[in-house]
């Protein structure tokens, strides 16, 4: 009896999933990035002592959003969820492919039945569970389903049968080695950037990720119902670290694939040096960010060649160099990356503002 439901299921899944099979990374660059704060509304998620995980999930996305809004602003934001209301998971996933994302990312918080010492961050790819520890995970979030109202779109699929997950092997898609670069990449964020207990990266058969056309990826934040990993995770040092986390790894990501599908091959371009004969339209490359106003002759930023500065969003930027083209920018980006800044990247101005990308290169054809 079993053998034939799994039999059914399976069928139906591969039919599902011939469909994605003609789908393959958009284009030369990485555009729209869909942002999962997961759970949200009837679905708590996990809970701590003081917090829930819907809302901490929620806090870090909306973060992490800004951030690539603010340093990438050639990048479409899309969250599937922006407050505190319920979404299915099979929405979620359709809300990434209706809008041709490029990455998908699911935020979520992890907990354990009666231990409270658990802690550290994980990262999970699509695929089969490996072990009792992964498919548990696994489970937990998969049973968002049972709060929904209408299950078709799983085929009846059980979150709590061991026997369904055995099919999640089966949906190794095209996108899993980009899937494992970028997970790998947020597993070194977490890890040396915020001091977090690696859990390195994982596989099993999370729902969410299932039905997405694109690179995808669950990150699980750390434990809530650890009370020292809650607290750090429910403060606002915690979850701007987090997020920044994320947007480290993913302009690492964007950057290199970037790279290797566009730049790489292109002509090389003559740099126009900075000078007072650059007009008020230009590219620079952004390097570091201040709360407070330092020189820009600060020793700090030695061997950084034209170093200005400018306010921007209540934090004081600085820059490197005024290019009338995107190319030369990207040039002198090399150069201030090899100093050691190395999450460097090109901004554009058109009259003087911060504008996007876009605009400074329409106006300089004018």
């Amino acid at each position: 009896m079993i053998e034939r439901k799994i039999s059914r299921f399976g069928v139906l899944f591969l039919v599902f999933l011939l469909p994605l099979f003609g789908f393959s990374q958009k284009g030369e660059k990485i555009q729209t990035i869909v942002i999962d704060a997961g759970h949200g509304g009837k679905d708590t998620g996990a809970l701590g002592k003081v917090t829930t995980e819907k809302a901490l999930n929620l806090a870090v996305a909306l973060k992490f959003g800004n951030y690539i809004k603010e340093n990438l602003p050639d990048v479409k934001v899309i969250y599937t969820r922006d407050k505190d209301r319920f979404v299915e998971l099979s929405e979620r996933a359709a809300i990434a492919n209706r809008n041709n994302a490029d990455v998908f990312i699911s935020i979520h918080c992890n907990s354990t039945e009666g231990s409270t010492t658990a802690n550290g961050a994980e990262t999970f790819v699509m695929g089969e569970s490996k072990n009792e520890k992964n498919l548990a995970i696994a489970k937990k979030e998969n049973a968002a389903i049972l709060l929904e109202d209408n299950t078709d779109a799983y085929d009846n699929f059980d979150p709590n049968s061991t026997e369904a997950y055995i099919l999640f092997s089966l949906s190794q898609s095209m996108y899993q080695k980009q899937s494992l670069d970028l997970a790998a990449k947020v597993q070194k964020q977490f890890t040396q950037k915020v001091g977090r207990h690696d859990r390195g990266v994982q596989q099993a058969g999370f729902l969410v990720l299932w039905k997405t056309s694109m690179p995808s990826i669950l990150v699980e934040l750390g434990f809530i119902n650890n009370t020292k990993e809650e607290q750090f995770l429910n403060s606002e040092k915690g979850q701007t670290q987090m997020a920044l986390a994320l947007y480290r790894a993913f302009e690492e990501y964007k950057r290199e694939f970037e790279a290797e599908n566009h730049t790489s091959g292109q002509p090389e371009v003559s740099e126009k040096p900075a000078s007072s004969n650059v007009g008020d339209t230009y590219f620079a490359v952004q390097f570091a960010s201040r709360d407070k106003k330092v020189a820009s002759t600060d020793k700090a930023f030695s061997g950084v060649k034209e170093v200005d500065v400018y306010e921007y969003n209540g934090a004081f930027r600085y820059v490197s160099g005024k290019f009338t083209s995107k190319a030369a920018a990207m040039k002198r980006q090399s150069e201030v990356r090899a100093l050691g800044y190395k999450d460097a990247f090109v901004v554009a101005f058109v009259n003087g503002e911060r504008g996007t990308i876009k605009q400074a290169e329409e106006a300089l054809k004018k």
